[in-house]
């Protein structure tokens, strides 16, 4: 797909922003999950009156919804910060091969 020179100067004025605010997004959804996982643990570790193993409590967080939505939130942030990554780099190796000759 060829773009002309004002779709590649728009990608190349916008990409960076966007792929920096992605990149923000992906960073906190990690955090988020990784605060429902620190909840979760200490819930069941909690609730297990010390009968249950370190295994056994990350079974149970890894089983959990919480975990689960936590999770896909935070994947969906990661595909998207590549996506955009990519686009960007493709934008530069554009406009550099567009200047070369």
């Amino acid at each position: 797909m060829s773009l002309g020179n004002s779709d590649l100067e728009k990608d190349l004025e916008e990409l960076p922003e966007q792929v920096s605010k992605a990149l923000e997004i992906w960073h906190i959804a990690k955090l988020d999950r990784e605060k429902v996982d620190a909840t979760l643990y200490m819930k069941f570790r909690v609730g297990s009156t010390g009968k249950r193993t370190q295994g056994e409590i990350e079974a149970m967080i890894n089983r959990d919804d919480e975990h689960y939505n936590a999770s896909l939130k935070e994947i969906t942030a990661e595909c998207n910060y590549n996506f955009l990554y990519e686009k960007l780099l493709s934008a530069k190796k554009r406009a550099s091969l567009r200047t070369a000759f």
